[in-house]
């Protein structure tokens, strides 16, 4: 893996961590920005240090730091997935715009497909936001 693949590992990683705030929040109806991330069960804010795409799961072995209770290994998982197809995406498409649309409707489809599995619903934000983008790239 070259070093470049490494940072768009990284940034994919980080971009997984997002994705993961936007499958908790927006079926919620809530904001994806505010408030802080915090523990699902006892509502503590974590840290930055408790937010290392990856890394932080890893360190605390799936636990909250504060209640001692399970992280879903999903977040995890969507991480991983995330960051592993933005290496995929940007080493077949490249760097530049398509590359990039491509990625953003991979980032789509790990949003959709996991508020399906635990909500059996698509949000409008998603898929109508999803296809006026497609449109106005469909010109590119």
């Amino acid at each position: 893996m070259a070093w470049n693949d490494g940072l768009i590992f990284a940034l994919g990683a980080l971009i997984g961590s997002f994705l993961n705030v936007c499958i908790v929040r927006i079926p919620r109806e809530e904001s994806i920005l505010l408030p802080r991330s915090h523990c699902r069960h006892c509502d503590t804010p974590l840290p930055f240090y408790d937010l290392i795409p990856l890394l932080s799961y890893l360190w605390l072995k799936g636990r909250c730091r504060f209640c001692q209770k399970r992280i879903s290994l999903e977040y995890f998982m969507v991480e991983l997935m995330t960051a592993l197809l933005a290496v995929w995406t940007i080493s077949t498409f490249g760097l530049r715009v398509q590359g990039a649309s491509y990625f953003v409707f991979v980032c789509s489809l790990i949003v959709i497909t996991f508020i399906d599995i635990h909500y059996r619903i698509i949000p409008d934000t998603i898929s109508i936001g999803g296809t006026i983008l497609g449109f106005l790239l469909s010109f590119y």
